[in-house]
């Protein structure tokens, strides 16, 4: 019988950007990078995040499932957990693109 390997803090720092990468592509969303982070960075169940935030199981599924108008005190203890911080973004793809570029050189 084989253990399943512990993901180590690089291979969660690797998840997290392969995931950041993604969401500001706009391929992703935030439930399922919620979910991704949960389940493969911090191997964790649902029932293991409502212990350590408090939330509810149907709030947590909610957010992950991208369903319903969760709080924002909610969505900040879930992402909190997971090493992540809720940020406001430009809607315009084009003002988003320009933030993402390294800065030019002078």
């Amino acid at each position: 019988m084989t253990k399943a390997k512990a993901t180590t803090t690089i291979d969660r720092f690797a998840l997290k950007q392969r995931l950041m990468q993604q969401m500001l592509s706009g391929s992703t969303t935030l439930g399922q990078i919620g979910k991704a982070l949960r389940t493969e960075g911090l191997q964790m169940s649902q029932t293991d995040v409502c212990k350590l935030t408090g939330l509810s199981r149907q709030v947590v599924s909610d957010i992950e499932n991208d369903n319903g108008n969760p709080r924002l005190d909610n969505l900040r203890s879930y992402f909190k957990l997971l090493g992540l911080e809720l940020a406001v973004l430009p809607r315009q793809r084009t003002e988003l693109d320009s933030l993402l570029k390294p800065p030019a050189e002078v």
